[in-house]
């Protein structure tokens, strides 16, 4: 005995609603996880980060970026091609 259109059909839109939901949920989710509280200081400055947004201490000290810095442009003058 095989099952009737209509029983297909309702187990192929019940299945597209359940995986729209799931689907509408991660999203929801994945936008919480980048969701930062700026009206709450203590928060922020668990995240490291001061009431305007800065960064709280500097962890990159002075000399290692300027050879990050150097290092990034020579790269960038040995790649260009002399015209």
């Amino acid at each position: 005995m095989s099952h009737s259109i209509y029983l297909k059909l309702a187990t192929v839109l019940v299945k597209a609603d359940v995986r729209r939901e799931e689907k509408a949920w991660q999203r929801k989710v994945r936008r919480c996880s980048f969701d930062i509280p700026w009206g709450n200081e203590h928060l922020l400055r668990d995240i490291g980060l001061d009431t305007e947004g800065r960064p709280l201490n500097k962890t990159i000290s002075p000399e290692v970026k300027v050879e990050r810095r150097l290092r990034h442009l020579r790269r960038v003058l040995t790649l260009r091609i002399p015209t």
